[in-house]
């Protein structure tokens, strides 16, 4: 499904809501709200369309990570930690400190996740999930490294795809006129994108800017 909004703030808006309704949903089920976090531009058009909120219930993870340390600027635990977690009152966090399997060890316990929350890059990836890598032939693991990132850092750590299409909800989400381009590619024929091998309950949530160069959108 592909929703689109008139703005950025309209698109931020609606992100929050979205996440808000998946933890009311995953609570009031089963007590706790299991949510991963992307990195990049996704994080802070989420903590603009937020309050602060009591999130004791929340465990949050991430998508994917940079190995450097946690606090440096390129991690995506630190841009997290920066503009959206202070939002999170009690919020318990999960970050990815070590390898892979460290990480799988960790997560394990509690997935399937309530929701995976995704950017798009310009060459179709997902979390850390290249063209060409051979991460995104992973199928059984649910984490991966990644050696040979096409940007910089080049070592990561990413959840694979048996890992995001297990989770209960999934959101995509676009914003500005340089995702128009891969968004139109996304939905046209299929290929090998990432972005095009996320299956099951799929949302994509895009302003006008990112929707632009597509035949049809709401």
């Amino acid at each position: 499904m592909i929703e689109t909004f008139p703005t950025r703030d309209d698109l931020s808006a609606a992100l929050a809501a979205r996440v808000l309704a998946c933890a009311a949903e995953a609570i009031a089920a089963r007590g706790r709200f299991i949510f991963a976090l992307p990195g990049g531009s996704v994080i802070p058009l989420l903590a603009r369309g937020l309050k602060t909120i009591e999130a004791a219930h929340w465990h949050i993870f991430w998508t994917d990570e940079r190995c450097v340390p946690l606090f440096d600027p390129q991690s995506n635990f630190r841009l997290a930690e920066t503009e959206l977690l202070p939002k999170l009152a009690g919020a318990q966090i999960h970050p990815i400190r070590g390898s892979a399997a460290d990480y799988e060890h960790e997560l394990r316990p509690f997935l399937p996740l309530d929701l995976a929350l995704l950017g798009v890059g310009e060459d179709g990836h997902v979390a850390s999930l290249f063209p060409g890598d051979p991460a995104l032939l992973e199928m059984k693991r649910i984490a991966a490294e990644v050696h040979h990132s096409p940007k910089p850092p080049l070592d990561r750590v990413t959840l694979t795809l048996p890992a995001l299409n297990a989770a209960r909800h999934r959101l995509v989400v676009a914003s500005g006129a340089n995702k128009a381009g891969i968004v139109a590619r996304v939905f046209s024929k299929p290929s090998h994108l990432p972005a095009q091998m996320l299956s099951g309950d799929l949302r994509w949530l895009l302003d006008r800017e990112a929707a632009a160069n597509l035949k049809e959108f709401p």
